[in-house]
């Protein structure tokens, strides 16, 4: 079933990671309004029967929105069901190989209902965010993780996987801090458990622990010396 986190905000996942005792989501969500008439699914998995009854009775979506290319998922196929429109960043649009409807800019204002948040140089070339101000709500793809046992990030925090694939590891800080100039209690993720309440504080704590870091910069290093192929990937 898809949950309410706000009113306007609900999510679907999948469990990933139960064969090796480790559980963790992959995230989805609907944004819907009904006095604007909008219902846009956010890097949409697999839905079940139940849960696409569950979506038609609130509306059919009109909109699909991606916060990078790796999150298309279901897109295409949910696209040709109900006939919505897919929306990417304007500087990432050449990297789907699916049609993409149209594109949005960084700050767009989306229907009067969510804010379009670009922050690159993290593991993505041009990853957004998407702010619903009235919510106190920020939707983020892979910049950073809640909860997830596979990494270790308890529930109620937030971690970086895979810091192999961070473009630089000060650049990426830096872009993270764009986040520190909006206004959030909520923070849901594509991948780990949503942070519920204090979101801001405890994302701004994880930014300003120059340890965390130090071992984030250990790790990559060591990850890149196993799998030089890698550095192809930042053009390094």
């Amino acid at each position: 079933m898809l949950h309410s986190l706000t009113p306007n905000l609900m999510i679907w996942a999948e469990i990933h990671g139960v064969s090796r005792n480790q559980p963790y989501p992959w995230n989805s969500y609907l944004v819907h309004s009904e006095n604007r008439n909008v219902r846009a699914l956010i890097d949409p998995l697999t839905l079940s029967t139940e849960q696409i009854q569950q979506i038609e009775e609130i509306g059919p979506p009109t909109h699909i929105l991606l916060t990078c290319h790796y999150h298309e998922r279901d897109s295409e196929q949910f696209r040709k069901k109900w006939g919505c429109r897919l929306l990417v960043h304007e500087n990432q649009a050449d990297l789907f190989e699916i049609d993409v409807d149209d594109t949005f800019s960084d700050r767009a204002v989306l229907w009067d209902l969510m804010e379009v948040i670009r922050v690159p140089d993290v593991r993505h070339r041009e990853e957004v965010s998407f702010l619903l101000q009235d919510e106190g709500a920020l939707i983020v793809g892979d910049l950073v993780s809640g909860g997830r046992k596979d990494r270790g990030i308890p529930d109620g925090q937030v971690g970086i996987y895979a810091p192999q694939y961070l473009v630089d590891i000060e650049k990426a800080r830096a872009s993270l801090r764009i986040l520190m100039d909006l206004e959030f209690d909520l923070l849901c993720f594509g991948h780990g458990s949503p942070l519920l309440n204090r979101a801001k504080q405890v994302l701004r704590q994880y930014i300003e622990n120059d340890s965390i870091w130090k071992n984030l910069e250990c790790e990559r290093e060591e990850e890149l010396r196993l799998n030089p192929n890698l550095r192809e990937l930042h053009g390094t």
